[in-house]
């Protein structure tokens, strides 16, 4: 664990507003991102140290930054409120949100997370929304959707089999995930018909969209749910997000609240018939890229963004192995 450099960050701090000396506590708040609780006896605050890669196009930094100002000037504010960022250093500064990870997912967390969907659209048509970019791995035809889980699959195929749980984790997709892919790709060829696949929804159909978005990235504080971590956010297709919200596996929702949230989110926007369709379609092709999702620590950049974000390697793979088999036969196996 390497802790923020004092002199540097307190100059950060002092240029932000924020009173310095400062303590510092390790926060385990996401998979990409290094999270810093700071304190002292006049606040807290939060600062967040991106992973960066030399040759990654990906502005994690401003892209959450950007979004989070776009939010808090459209006066959303259960989320951080965005304080100062430092290009150099690739790091921000927040406001600090109370609370913890929900437990059981009831209804109210559903109607919570829908209105934070609305909310964040209700000015999505003005000039400021138009200069927000697209979401990462954005979708916005049925081509992009398969395009997303092809290219998941190939970064698996990827992987030098050296040890023993790699050659198993090879096995699993050489055997078990490609047959399944293979299976989802051809019906849903068939039942939307290749020639419309390129075809990219209305500009009026797309909204803006968190990325990413579930209740392991909220915090719950009595009755009120804050929502974390924008760093893939921006322009997307409505079934994507459904889709994605649906089949996130860390704090997963039942067939009910999914099928709440899609209705209603759905409705929010135009051609809602449509949405659904495509969330039909295109559910089992999120729940095979969610799949390969789980593998990402076997590949060596994935592993080593994890590392930085503070998980600890010990055992990291056979529980992420464990976990995939465990999805695929819970949500892919009738496929196959």
């Amino acid at each position: 664990m390497i802790e923020p450099q004092s002199e540097n960050l307190n100059l950060f701090c002092e240029l932000n507003g924020i009173e310095t000396p400062l303590n510092k506590e390790r926060i385990k708040a996401g998979r990409n991102s290094e999270v810093w609780r700071l304190f002292n006896n006049k606040g807290q605050g939060i600062l967040k140290n991106y992973y960066v890669k030399p040759g990654d196009p990906r502005d994690r930094l401003g892209t959450e930054f950007g979004f989070l100002s776009f939010l808090f000037d459209q006066g959303v504010l259960n989320v951080p409120r965005p304080i100062g960022k430092d290009a150099h250093f690739n790091r921000a500064l927040y406001s600090y949100l109370p609370g913890d990870r929900p437990g059981k997912i009831e209804e109210w967390h559903i109607t919570q997370a829908i209105d934070f969907i609305k909310s964040i659209n209700q000015h999505r048509t003005n000039d400021a929304a138009q200069t927000l970019l697209p979401a990462a791995e954005a979708c916005f035809s049925i081509k992009d959707h398969l395009d997303s889980a092809q290219r998941r699959i190939q970064r698996l195929l990827k992987i030098d089999p050296i040890t023993e749980i790699e050659s198993e984790v090879n096995s699993f997709v050489i055997n078990r995930l490609i047959p399944t892919w293979e299976n989802i790709r051809y019906q849903v060829e068939q039942d939307t018909g290749l020639k419309n696949h390129g075809e990219a929804i209305n500009k009026s159909d797309r909204i803006l969209s968190p990325s990413d978005f579930g209740f392991h990235n909220t915090l719950q504080n009595g009755d009120d749910l804050y929502f974390l971590d924008f760093e893939y956010a921006g322009w997307d297709d409505p079934a994507k997000l459904i889709c994605d919200f649906t089949c996130q596996p860390e704090l997963p929702v039942c067939k009910t609240q999914a099928l709440q949230f899609m209705e209603e989110v759905a409705t929010c926007f135009p051609n809602p018939e449509s949405t659904r369709y495509r969330v039909q379609k295109l559910l089992p092709v999120h729940r095979l890229k969610w799949c390969c999702i789980l593998l990402n620590e076997f590949n060596a950049e994935d592993r080593q963004r994890r590392l930085h974000a503070g998980l600890s390697e010990e055992g990291l793979l056979e529980q992420q192995f464990s976990k995939t088999e465990h999805y695929f036969d819970e949500h892919l196996f009738h496929y196959a």
